[in-house]
C-alpha cells in the first residue's frame, strides 16, 4: 500500500521526535501548504501532534510548515505541555489523598509511560488509570480499599461509575480517572480472583 505524501511527513516527524534523531530532511521537500495541514490534521487526529512537533522544530526553517499553521501547531502543543503537568499533580494529589485513608494508589499507563519519551509533556493523554489497594491488610482487604477509594470520591462530590468488573469512572477536578480493581485480566485468569480478597 502506498502512503499519501502528508502520512509519510507525519512518519518521519514522529521518527525523529521518538528516537531522538535530526529529522529526514528529504521527506519535506517541495511540501505544499495543503499537504502541510493534512499532516497536521492526521496528527492531532492520532493524537501525536505534540511529538511531531519535536520533528518539526528539527527541520530546517525553510522546510517547516507555513507561519500560521507553525503558529497553531505550537499554541496547541503548549496547551498539551499545561494538560501533561496538571494530569501528573492530580496523580500525586489522588495518592496522597488515597494515602490519608490507608489505599495505596498506583499509577498505570498512560501519563505514566509519558516519562519514557525524550519530551514527557508531549504526550498526549486521555484520562488517568490508577489501581487501589490496601496499604494494611490486617485492616482492610484490596477489594474493601478499592471500594472505600470510590466511595471517597463520592463522599468529595465526584459521581462513581461503575464500569464492569474492570474499573469505575468518576471525574476528578475536571480530569476523567479510571479506578482499575484488578491489576491483570481476571477474567483471563480466573485464578486470580481470589487476590483481590486477600
Amino acid at each position: 500500500m502506498k502512503l499519501n505524501k502528508s502520512i509519510h511527513m507525519l512518519f518521519a516527524l514522529l521518527k525523529a521526535s521518538l528516537q531522538g534523531e535530526i529529522t529526514d530532511n528529504t521527506v519535506f521537500a517541495e511540501v505544499s501548504a495543503a499537504e502541510w495541514k493534512l499532516c497536521y490534521d492526521t496528527a492531532a487526529k492520532q493524537g501525536v501532534l505534540a511529538l511531531a512537533w519535536d520533528g518539526v522544530l528539527g527541520l530546517p526553517l525553510e522546510l517547516q510548515p507555513p507561519k500560521q499553521l507553525k503558529f497553531s501547531w505550537a499554541m496547541t502543543v503548549d496547551k498539551y505541555k499545561s494538560k501533561h503537568r496538571r494530569y501528573c499533580q492530580t496523580v500525586q494529589e489522588l495518592q496522597s489523598f488515597y494515602k490519608e485513608h490507608g489505599i495505596i494508589a498506583v499509577q498505570l499507563k498512560g501519563v505514566g509511560f509519558s516519562n519514557g519519551y525524550n519530551n514527557p509533556h508531549h504526550r498526549e493523554g486521555g484520562d488517568i488509570d490508577i489501581f487501589t489497594y490496601s496499604a494494611d491488610i490486617s485492616r482492610m482487604s484490596h477489594r474493601e480499599a478499592n471500594s472505600l477509594a470510590d466511595k471517597l470520591m463520592e463522599q468529595l462530590g465526584n459521581p462513581v461509575d461503575m464500569h464492569g468488573y474492570k474499573h469505575s469512572n468518576f471525574t476528578y477536578q475536571g480530569i476523567p480517572v479510571e479506578n482499575h480493581k484488578c491489576f491483570l485480566n481476571v477474567m483471563i485468569n480466573p485464578k486470580f480472583l481470589g487476590a483481590l480478597d486477600e
